[in-house]
């Protein structure tokens, strides 16, 4: 594989997490994260004759879902939720058939047992489950926000890009990636 050098990397912990809500230029990174799950969807085409197959062929859709737990500022939420609404006094907002799920760019920092570093990028992603929380008077631990993201392909059919930070040549890349991913910033330029 291209520019691939380091072989083994065991994903062991989340340092950041950066969220980059619709045409935001950067993300808002979050440096307390609990907890990042992944889960990208394939699909199988499978070749038969009667009972008999011949062949199957799988194939990744650039879908997926992504389940955080992270403390999140009450103005990223309401932003990730589209309870922004220009009607009500500032300082109000609200849930309802108005909120419309952002769009944003999801980035990650992640360690391996040796504290290397890992990037990843899920470039379009929105919410996908109502606004859930819970209060709790008799617990002295303070729940974290739980997100379930929905991950879709981008305009080239990625929904996931990942580099160990070992394998990267580009500084420019290094320093980008978490607040400022993109398609063009990680892609070749072809003369």
């Amino acid at each position: 594989m291209a520019g691939i050098r380091e072989t083994d990397f065991t994903e062991v912990e989340i340092k950041k997490l950066g969220i980059r809500i619709g045409v935001a230029t950067k993300a808002d990174v979050l440096d307390c994260v609990g907890k990042l799950e992944e889960e990208m969807e394939c699909k199988t085409r499978t070749k038969s004759c009667g009972s008999k197959t011949l062949k199957t062929r799988t194939k990744g859709t650039g879908n997926g879902t992504l389940k955080i737990s992270a403390y999140a500022p009450q103005d990223m939420l309401a932003d990730l939720y589209g309870m922004s609404r220009t009607e009500l006094k500032d300082g109000v907002i609200a849930y309802g058939s108005n909120s419309l799920h952002a769009v944003a760019c999801v980035t990650a920092e992640i360690l391996d047992e040796d504290d290397n570093e890992k990037f990843k990028a899920y470039p379009n992603c929105t919410i996908q489950k109502a606004l859930s929380r819970s209060v709790d008077n008799d617990s002295e631990d303070i729940a974290m926000l739980e997100l379930e993201i929905a991950v879709m392909p981008d305009e080239h059919g990625e929904g996931l890009y990942e580099a160990v930070v070992n394998d990267l040549k580009d500084d420019t890349v290094k320093q980008k990636w978490m607040e400022e991913f993109s398609r063009e910033l990680v892609t070749t330029v072809v003369a």
